[in-house]
């Protein structure tokens, strides 16, 4: 893995939706790029946005209000896009622990008023970085508060959902999303979670077979807020899937574990038919699920 990540600002650029000053930043990897919003006045905290999969960080800023609202209480808002995207996610965090360093130099802002939220696999990171800053003490910060949408959170759950997917074969797209799941857990954790169950538990968010919820235990003193929409008629007309292979179940799971064990700032937030997609289509797992004014007044809330 690579220590050293070179910057390249590759060009400056305003959005309509912006007042503020954006750039794009080139990172080492030729794919690898964040966006900077860099408000108009000085920059007090650092706002870490990550995309789902498929996505790019201009599509967030397409679908939500909470970059622009962010910059206005002058926050420095990055938007990163890894491509490696991998599960296990090191040198995913490990970009993100070097920007966050480079920033925090730059603009003098204290390593405890940073906050990591996202979407789907950008809500993964969040969490995993968190964790992973608590456990293995090997990051230049703890996020002061982190959320997520709609976020998978146990490994070894989203291997059996997978499964029961593919029997069903009633979607062809999650079917092969299905497909790729396992295949991909397979080649990263050396098979399936009845084989290997420590690796399932070493790397995922939550663990449900586990009393302490395995990393989840690491969030006990980090604010954290999750989104999420069942969508259960829309699951199954258009999935045939029924709670059990719903995000929220894990979701509900390990915001419970955390507040029976003291974090009085963990917090779900279930919605209903808000879900939208960029291109107007109706979808429960979307960024819509999230109202940003609320959420930007919660993140102030946690930063003060």
């Amino acid at each position: 893995m690579k220590h050293q990540i070179l910057f390249l600002i590759i060009f400056t650029f305003s959005l309509n939706i912006f007042a503020q000053k954006t750039e794009k930043i080139k990172l080492e990897n030729p794919e690898d790029y964040y966006l900077k919003i860099i408000p108009k006045g000085k920059p007090n905290a650092i706002l870490f946005l990550f995309h789902g999969g498929g996505e790019t960080p201009e599509d967030i800023l397409k679908q939500i209000e909470l970059p622009k609202l962010a910059s206005k209480n002058n926050f420095l808002v990055i938007l990163p896009h890894f491509s490696n995207d991998s599960t296990k996610m090191f040198e995913e965090i490990n970009s993100t622990n070097i920007i966050a360093n480079q920033l925090m130099k730059e603009y003098n802002i204290s390593n405890n008023r940073i906050v990591l939220g996202g979407f789907s696999g950008g809500g993964m990171l969040s969490i995993t970085f968190a964790e992973r800053a608590v456990r293995d003490k090997n990051t230049s910060f703890i996020p002061k508060a982190i959320f997520a949408i709609d976020v998978p959170l146990d490994y070894e759950q989203m291997y059996e959902r997978a499964q029961r997917e593919i029997k069903r074969n009633f979607s062809e797209i999650g079917v092969s999303e299905a497909n790729w799941v396992i295949n991909d857990f397979n080649t990263t954790f050396g098979g399936s979670p009845t084989d290997f169950p420590n690796e399932y538990e070493k790397y995922s968010m939550f663990t449900y077979r586990k009393e302490d919820g395995g990393n989840a235990k690491y969030l006990i003193d980090i604010p954290i807020r999750i989104y999420t929409e069942p969508g259960i008629e829309w699951q199954l007309e258009n999935r045939h899937r029924d709670l059990y292979d719903l995000n929220c179940t894990n979701i509900s799971a390990m915001i419970n574990l955390l507040q029976l064990n003291g974090n009085k700032n963990a917090e779900i937030i279930s919605t209903f038919n808000k879900g939208k997609r960029l291109n107007g289509t109706k979808h429960p797992h979307s960024w819509s699920i999230m109202d940003s004014n609320d959420t930007m007044n919660w993140i102030i809330k946690q930063i003060k």
